[in-house]
């Protein structure tokens, strides 16, 4: 039992394991240690999410605490009899029991409220629910604010996301959306920073069923469903609210594969929605024989949804009657300690009026029965006669499904036919597309080329205009005016490095279109690249006018490939870099 206390917590599993260790050997022992072995595994299949079935179990257990003084495990005992009414659906029941937790915590000393303050959240988390099952809006937003304020009194901030996502819905019921949307980030953000990501998601994905539903921002709530399910891929309402806004988006496939998952995830509500809105899809498609089919099963769904809630309504219902019952009890008790003979009177009286009351009733039952039959015979003649008309409507209908099917059948030709002209259409445009692409490519090419002739012209001109400022440049240029200028070995070497310093590769060409050129021959040609005169270039290299003419003749042929081409010959050396 050591063990299975140390575990319940954290390992229900566990704890039951070890309890059922016990089941042959616990009825040798004390009354106090059944008690508290009973106590125990209720906890634990309470933990397991097991449902109650019997409250005669806890109702024995918490008979026992109460009389033998045992504080805290009364008010334990409490909370899980108001565990096991909630089961029963006795929410009167179980809300007395957990009343009772909080009003027993008050008599406790101050390390004992420490210690059940835990026990104190849940109560007011539990309460909450049955609030919110009854419509008790206002009430459930009491008791979770209850339960948020026990837990951050602990400092167990990681355990509050759930009461905050139950006060969100408390305030999208009373169409409060603000207020409904800032508690649910609230939820999810605390989620998140707990590192608590399972949870979180679960709470994204409701979020997003709100920004749909109630937002209408259909946007949003895709993306953050998409999200949630990323991470948490079999929640039912998530799928089913996906599937639900790709249906308003016309995009059947997406809707038709989430409302599917729905169906495979969900409860019995979750798959008749699904089953809905795959029929309304299927009658937007034209397929109305499977619509038929989905119809057909919501159809079985909502009987079975409203025979489960007319069994819970009658097991409210009677679970009302006996908390009445119980609680006229107790007054009744507490009136014949008081006066017992006022009580006979009253018993008296009540007996009288419950005969009474009895009587009527019997006679009201008796008529309902005779006007249930002839609603009965009623409603046979009326069945009958929609039986007729349904069989006349089923055989129009199925010529109207043949007509459809003949039309679907052409419809479906004609589609094919336009399917293949826009796919030839389509590669024609593709082959247009890619023309225009290569046209692009092309002039795009040429554009860089242009770019790249504009940007050498400039740099030759720059470089051009820098050698015009040399001083050697100057110099041959004055010397032209000097019938007896000499020039000496520095000064053609000075000119040789500021040509090739101006048009860097213009040697290395000259050399390469004619290996063999002479020292005068390049001379002659680093005097044209500077625009010296022939008259000129003969004086600076000591030749006369027509040793210079052969020379250029010659250089023409040698660089050009041709004779007398003098003129071609200057531009050449002009442009050569």
């Amino acid at each position: 039992m050591e063990q299975a206390q140390s575990c319940v917590e954290t390992a229900p599993d566990s704890a039951l394991h070890y309890l059922s260790l016990l089941k042959d050997s616990i009825g040798c022992e004390p009354e106090e240690t059944q008690m508290y072995y009973h106590l125990l595994t209720i906890k634990a299949e309470d933990k397991l999410y097991t449902r109650h079935t019997s409250d005669s179990l806890i109702n024995l257990i918490v008979k026992f605490y109460d009389e033998h003084g045992d504080k805290n495990k009364l008010i334990e005992a409490y909370y899980y009899q108001g565990s096991v009414y909630r089961d029963l659906h006795d929410a009167p029941s179980a809300l007395d029991a957990f009343r009772e937790v909080i009003s027993r915590s008050k008599e406790l000393s101050a390390a004992d409220k420490k210690q059940s303050a835990d026990l104190m959240a849940r109560t007011y988390n539990q309460m909450g629910t049955l609030f919110a099952y009854q419509g008790l809006y206002d009430e459930s937003l009491q008791a979770n604010r209850e339960s948020v304020n026990c837990y951050l009194a602990q400092g167990k901030e990681n355990k509050i996301f759930y009461a905050l996502r139950d006060i969100a819905r408390m305030y999208d019921a009373k169409h409060q959306k603000d207020s409904a949307l800032h508690y649910y980030q609230k939820a999810y953000r605390t989620a998140l920073s707990t590192h608590s990501p399972h949870k979180a998601y679960i709470i994204w994905g409701e979020l997003g069923s709100f920004y749909y539903y109630s937002l209408g921002k259909a946007d949003s709530a895709k993306q953050m469903l998409i999200t949630a399910l990323n991470h948490q891929p079999d929640m039912a309402n998530a799928l089913l609210v996906l599937g639900d806004v790709y249906r308003g988006e016309a995009r059947w496939d997406s809707a038709c594969y989430y409302l599917h998952q729905a169906i495979e995830y969900g409860d019995i509500q979750k798959q008749h929605s699904a089953y809905r809105h795959l029929s309304s899809i299927e009658i937007q498609k034209h397929n109305y024989p499977q619509a038929t089919t989905y119809l057909r099963q919501a159809q079985l769904l909502a009987d079975s949804i409203k025979e489960i809630t007319r069994t819970e309504a009658i097991t409210k219902i009677n679970s009302l009657y006996n908390y009445q019952h119980i609680q006229k009890e107790n007054y009744t008790f507490l009136l014949d300690n008081e006066k017992k003979s006022t009580f006979l009177w009253i018993l008296g009286c009540i007996s009288v009026v419950i005969m009474g009351v009895a009587i009527s009733v019997y006679f009201h039952y008796k008529k309902k029965v005779q006007n249930t039959r002839l609603q009965m015979h009623k409603l046979s003649k009326l069945k009958e006669e929609q039986e007729a008309k349904s069989m006349k409507a089923h055989e129009e209908n199925i010529c109207k499904i043949k007509e459809l099917e003949q039309k679907l059948v052409e419809q479906e030709g004609e589609i094919t036919e336009k399917e293949t002209l826009l796919k030839a259409q389509k590669e024609e445009l593709e082959q247009a597309k890619a023309l225009q692409n290569l046209l692009l490519a092309q002039k795009e090419e040429l554009e860089a080329k242009n770019k790249e002739i504009i940007a050498c012209l400039k740099k030759q001109k720059v470089l051009q205009d820098s050698l015009r400022q040399t001083s050697i440049y100057h110099f041959f240029h004055q010397a032209c005016t000097k019938a007896d200028s000499k020039i000496t070995e520095e000064k053609w070497s000075e000119l040789q490095k500021e040509v090739d310093t101006a048009y860097p590769n213009f040697s290395k060409h000259l050399y390469e279109l004619s290996p063999k050129l002479s020292v005068i021959e390049l001379r002659i040609c680093y005097l044209m690249k500077i625009s010296i005169p022939p008259t000129h270039i003969a004086i600076f290299t000591n030749r006369t006018k027509a040793a210079i003419s052969n020379a250029r003749t010659r250089l023409a042929k040698r660089l050009l490939g041709e004779q007398n081409s003098t003129e071609k010959l200057d531009d050449f050396i002009s442009d050569l870099q």
